[in-house]
């Protein structure tokens, strides 16, 4: 293959999502095992922690999560199931056919509890003298 200009552009594409791909996957491993959370329920209960009154509508939770309004219907349906009683749904009430997903104190436990696992592997992954860096570089991207 022709070295390019844009070869090294495509290469260090390349070389960012398969780093993406396996702390994401640390991330996963480590939720699972400590705490009975896939990295997807976990962004759900971040999320949700974040939001006012700690509730979303599911189409709100679209977006967020990178989902299609079924696979959020099945995360939360998925969720719920575990009988953890870290979420509720409920009808909105100025539009029925809008439903409210909500974070219970049980939920924020959980979520209390799988962070510092989160931030452990976070900075298992990257060294502490270089998160502020890559943190304003990240900023910097997101911003074009």
């Amino acid at each position: 293959m022709e070295n390019t200009p844009n070869h090294d552009l495509i290469t260090s594409w390349l070389t960012l999502t398969h780093i993406q791909m396996n702390v994401a996957n640390k991330l996963e491993a480590n939720l699972q095992e400590k705490h009975q959370l896939s990295l997807k329920e976990f962004y759900l209960l971040l999320f949700l922690s974040e939001a006012p009154e700690t509730k979303l509508k599911l189409q709100q939770l679209e977006s967020m999560l990178g989902l299609s309004q079924s696979a959020v219907s099945r995360l939360v349906s998925r969720f719920e199931a575990k009988g953890c009683g870290a979420l509720k749904r409920h009808a909105c009430d100025d539009d029925r056919r809008s439903i409210y997903t909500s974070l219970t104190q049980l939920g924020q436990d959980k979520l209390d509890r799988a962070q510092g696992t989160f931030e452990e592997t976070l900075l298992g992954v990257f060294p502490e003298k270089d998160v502020e860096s890559l943190l304003q570089q990240m900023l910097r991207m997101k911003q074009q």
